[in-house]
Protein backbone atom coordinates (compact mmCIF):
# COMPACT_ATOMS: atom_id res chain seq x y z
CA UNK A 1 0.00 0.00 0.00
CA UNK A 2 1.28 3.63 -0.77
CA UNK A 3 1.76 6.13 1.49
CA UNK A 4 -0.93 8.59 -0.44
CA UNK A 5 -3.22 5.75 -0.13
CA UNK A 6 -2.29 5.39 3.65
CA UNK A 7 -3.18 8.69 4.35
CA UNK A 8 -5.58 10.12 2.16
CA UNK A 9 -7.77 6.64 1.44
CA UNK A 10 -8.64 4.50 -1.47
CA UNK A 11 -12.57 5.61 -1.96
CA UNK A 12 -15.24 7.55 -0.83
CA UNK A 13 -14.54 6.14 2.39
CA UNK A 14 -12.78 9.29 3.81
CA UNK A 15 -15.18 11.87 2.43
CA UNK A 16 -18.24 9.38 4.09
CA UNK A 17 -15.82 9.61 7.83
CA UNK A 18 -15.81 13.07 7.83
CA UNK A 19 -19.13 13.72 6.19
CA UNK A 20 -20.38 11.54 9.32
CA UNK A 21 -18.17 13.37 11.36
CA UNK A 22 -19.79 16.76 11.05
CA UNK A 23 -23.45 14.74 10.97
CA UNK A 24 -21.96 14.23 14.29
CA UNK A 25 -20.96 18.04 15.72
CA UNK A 26 -24.19 19.08 14.01
CA UNK A 27 -26.38 16.79 15.98
CA UNK A 28 -24.29 17.42 19.58
CA UNK A 29 -24.40 21.41 18.73
CA UNK A 30 -28.13 20.89 18.42
CA UNK A 31 -28.47 19.53 21.68
CA UNK A 32 -26.41 22.31 23.48
CA UNK A 33 -28.57 24.91 21.77
CA UNK A 34 -31.69 23.21 23.37
CA UNK A 35 -32.34 24.84 26.36
CA UNK A 36 -33.30 21.64 27.99
CA UNK A 37 -31.66 21.24 31.09
CA UNK A 38 -30.44 17.96 31.88
CA UNK A 39 -28.69 18.10 28.68
CA UNK A 40 -26.81 21.44 29.98
CA UNK A 41 -26.13 20.38 32.75
CA UNK A 42 -26.22 16.89 33.86
CA UNK A 43 -26.06 15.05 30.78
CA UNK A 44 -23.16 17.37 29.04
CA UNK A 45 -20.08 15.07 29.97
CA UNK A 46 -22.42 12.33 28.12
CA UNK A 47 -22.71 14.07 24.84
CA UNK A 48 -18.94 15.24 24.71
CA UNK A 49 -17.67 11.93 25.72
CA UNK A 50 -20.34 10.03 23.15
CA UNK A 51 -19.00 12.85 20.30
CA UNK A 52 -15.72 11.86 21.19
CA UNK A 53 -16.38 8.03 21.13
CA UNK A 54 -18.05 8.66 17.62
CA UNK A 55 -14.69 10.29 16.19
CA UNK A 56 -12.58 7.82 17.51
CA UNK A 57 -15.26 4.92 15.99
CA UNK A 58 -15.65 7.00 12.66
CA UNK A 59 -11.26 6.74 12.80
CA UNK A 60 -11.26 2.61 13.47
CA UNK A 61 -14.01 2.35 10.49
CA UNK A 62 -11.27 4.46 8.59
CA UNK A 63 -9.08 1.91 8.92
CA UNK A 64 -11.18 -1.16 8.28
CA UNK A 65 -12.45 0.32 5.02
CA UNK A 66 -9.24 1.92 4.09
CA UNK A 67 -10.22 5.64 4.52
CA UNK A 68 -6.96 6.97 4.96
CA UNK A 69 -5.22 8.03 8.15
CA UNK A 70 -5.87 11.80 8.07
CA UNK A 71 -10.18 11.25 7.65
CA UNK A 72 -9.99 9.01 10.92
CA UNK A 73 -7.51 11.99 12.59
CA UNK A 74 -9.94 14.53 11.03
CA UNK A 75 -12.61 12.85 12.85
CA UNK A 76 -10.90 12.63 15.89
CA UNK A 77 -9.73 16.27 15.99
CA UNK A 78 -13.29 17.61 14.95
CA UNK A 79 -15.05 15.55 17.81
CA UNK A 80 -12.39 16.73 20.41
CA UNK A 81 -11.89 20.28 18.80
CA UNK A 82 -16.01 20.35 19.55
CA UNK A 83 -15.99 20.21 23.28
CA UNK A 84 -14.01 23.68 23.69
CA UNK A 85 -15.94 25.80 21.16
CA UNK A 86 -19.00 25.05 20.46
CA UNK A 87 -20.36 24.90 24.33
CA UNK A 88 -19.10 28.61 25.20
CA UNK A 89 -20.01 29.72 21.96
CA UNK A 90 -23.79 28.77 22.92
CA UNK A 91 -23.34 30.08 26.10
CA UNK A 92 -22.12 33.58 24.78
CA UNK A 93 -25.12 33.72 21.89
CA UNK A 94 -28.17 32.38 24.60
CA UNK A 95 -26.41 35.44 26.64
CA UNK A 96 -25.48 33.05 30.09
CA UNK A 97 -23.62 34.66 32.95
CA UNK A 98 -21.18 32.26 34.71
CA UNK A 99 -23.13 32.30 37.50
CA UNK A 100 -26.32 30.84 35.61
CA UNK A 101 -27.32 27.55 36.41
CA UNK A 102 -27.64 26.30 32.66
CA UNK A 103 -24.03 27.71 31.83
CA UNK A 104 -22.05 24.65 31.84
CA UNK A 105 -18.54 23.66 29.43
CA UNK A 106 -15.47 21.74 29.73
CA UNK A 107 -13.18 23.64 31.79
CA UNK A 108 -9.57 24.03 30.55
CA UNK A 109 -8.57 25.47 33.72
CA UNK A 110 -9.25 25.26 37.77
CA UNK A 111 -11.37 28.45 37.52
CA UNK A 112 -14.80 29.18 36.01
CA UNK A 113 -14.52 31.65 33.38
CA UNK A 114 -17.52 33.97 31.74
CA UNK A 115 -18.89 32.34 28.27
CA UNK A 116 -16.53 34.68 25.93
CA UNK A 117 -13.36 34.20 28.34
CA UNK A 118 -14.37 30.48 28.19
CA UNK A 119 -14.63 30.86 24.43
CA UNK A 120 -11.47 32.77 23.92
CA UNK A 121 -10.17 29.95 26.29
CA UNK A 122 -11.16 27.52 24.10
CA UNK A 123 -10.40 28.32 20.97
CA UNK A 124 -6.44 28.99 22.25
CA UNK A 125 -6.43 25.72 24.16
CA UNK A 126 -8.92 23.47 22.21
CA UNK A 127 -6.73 22.84 18.90
CA UNK A 128 -3.64 22.05 20.97
CA UNK A 129 -5.73 18.93 22.75
CA UNK A 130 -7.81 18.11 19.67
CA UNK A 131 -4.41 17.38 17.65
CA UNK A 132 -3.06 15.65 21.03
CA UNK A 133 -5.76 13.09 20.99
CA UNK A 134 -6.17 12.85 17.09
CA UNK A 135 -2.68 11.92 17.12
CA UNK A 136 -2.62 9.61 19.58
CA UNK A 137 -6.08 8.32 20.45
CA UNK A 138 -7.54 8.80 16.85
CA UNK A 139 -3.93 7.00 15.19
CA UNK A 140 -4.41 4.05 17.72
CA UNK A 141 -8.05 3.66 16.84
CA UNK A 142 -7.30 3.67 12.99
CA UNK A 143 -4.21 1.12 13.27
CA UNK A 144 -6.82 -1.13 15.41
CA UNK A 145 -9.09 -0.97 12.18
CA UNK A 146 -6.63 -1.81 10.13
CA UNK A 147 -5.67 -4.34 12.57
CA UNK A 148 -8.92 -6.04 11.99
CA UNK A 149 -9.57 -5.69 8.26
CA UNK A 150 -5.59 -7.33 8.16
CA UNK A 151 -6.86 -10.00 10.02
CA UNK A 152 -10.46 -11.14 8.69
CA UNK A 153 -8.44 -10.67 5.21
CA UNK A 154 -6.18 -13.38 6.91
CA UNK A 155 -9.05 -15.84 7.84
CA UNK A 156 -10.53 -15.43 4.58
CA UNK A 157 -7.70 -16.62 3.10
CA UNK A 158 -7.13 -19.78 4.92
Amino acid sequence: MSSKALLLGTDWTAVRTLGTAGVAVAAASFLVVLPWEPIRTAWRYHVWAGLVAVGLGLAARAGRRRGGLLAGCGAAFLATCWIFVVPPLAALVRGDAFGDGGYAVPRPSAVGLSPRAELLTGLRVGPVVALAVALTAGSAAYALGAALRRRSERSRDA
